[in-house]
């Protein structure tokens, strides 16, 4: 079985988000200082850009399970 993406970690001007990738492939994208514990549902990973998260920050980890 081949690892599965489980989570982005990106990073820019001092400050992470994060997407994560739940059970159902359905991404969730979260700014702990804008939404506090609260994430945002974005779609199907397979409709969702991943190359950058909604500021513009790089990504800078990825996360397998």
């Amino acid at each position: 079985m081949w690892p599965r993406l489980a989570g982005i970690v990106y990073y820019g001007v001092r400050h992470f988000t994060t997407r994560f990738v739940d059970a159902e492939n359905q991404v969730w994208f979260n700014d702990g200082i804008a939404l506090g514990r609260h994430s945002l549902h974005e779609g199907h990973i397979d409709d969702v850009n991943m190359m950058r998260d909604k500021t513009g920050k790089d990504r800078d980890m990825f996360i397998y399970r």
